[in-house]
């Protein structure tokens, strides 16, 4: 199993709180802890060594120059942890969330919009992500700083063949929506949606794969109150239509 080095308490935090990953060891530089347990003022840093010291995980105390030699940043704040590969959510499981509210992700280039993207997700309520087999989970340190550790709280799924998801998906009652600008796309603050929902997200370059858009219910998209020749960025649209969605959700539960 590849092993990694994450840098910062969030992170760390993130893969103790969601068991999404197995912990070997835990890093902390020394000379930061002994002056963070001194001090009257730093109450809060205090708590969170507290909270990785008391997590069972075996803990290796390092001077700051093999500290700073170990991680390839100097924003970890004193703080690393050595993991595992990311634990992905079975799609069985997914399926299972009779009433869900999901995402699909496909065609996301950049590991810090997928970030940017899972972190808006998982504000948003969505309760799990379907990716495919490449995503950016291979940059674990990056993906999980820049979405403030929402990649590992978030449930995960990867698959080899997103089309059969998108099946499997609807198969088993899940409506499917498109974020694609095509003429029948429907305005997303004029549409409804319920639950079991999933919406499906392309990337700013490829899109949606034809065979995916061929699947899905109907298709939304934002329309913009001027006129542009350019589309709003992937993690940007990600979050606005996640919202809305959300809250969409949250208004057909309360008519029923």
């Amino acid at each position: 199993m590849n092993k990694t080095i994450l840098g910062g308490f969030v992170s760390v935090k993130s893969c103790l709180e969601a068991k999404s990953r197995e912990i070997y060891k835990i890093y902390i530089e020394k000379s930061r802890y002994e002056r963070v347990m001194k001090s009257d003022l730093r109450v809060p840093e205090q708590r969170q060594y507290a909270t990785l010291i008391n997590s069972g995980v075996e803990i290796e105390y390092l001077s700051t120059e093999e500290f700073e030699g170990m991680m390839q940043n100097t924003n970890a704040g004193g703080i690393a942890a050595e993991v595992g590969e990311r634990i992905f959510t079975p799609i069985e499981e997914v399926i299972s969330l009779r009433n869900g509210y999901i995402a699909i992700l496909d065609g996301i280039e950049d590991p810090f919009n997928f970030a940017y993207a899972l972190r808006s997700l998982y504000a948003a309520g969505v309760d799990a992500v379907i990716l495919p087999e490449r995503n950016f989970f291979t940059a674990s340190d990056t993906v999980i700083r820049s979405s403030a550790g929402a990649s590992e709280l978030i449930k995960a799924c990867c698959v080899n063949d997103l089309t059969e998801a998108c099946k499997t998906l609807k198969n088993n009652g899940y409506i499917l929506a498109a974020t694609a600008k095509t003429e029948k796309a429907k305005d997303l603050y004029a549409c409804r949606v319920n639950r079991p929902f999933c919406v499906v997200f392309g990337g700013e370059k490829r899109g949606i794969k034809k065979e995916i858009l061929d699947l899905c219910n109907f298709c939304i998209k934002i329309k913009y109150p001027r006129n542009c020749h350019y589309s709003l960025p992937a993690c940007s649209a990600i979050s606005l239509i996640a919202f809305e969605c959300a809250h969409k959700l949250e208004f057909s539960a309360r008519r029923k």
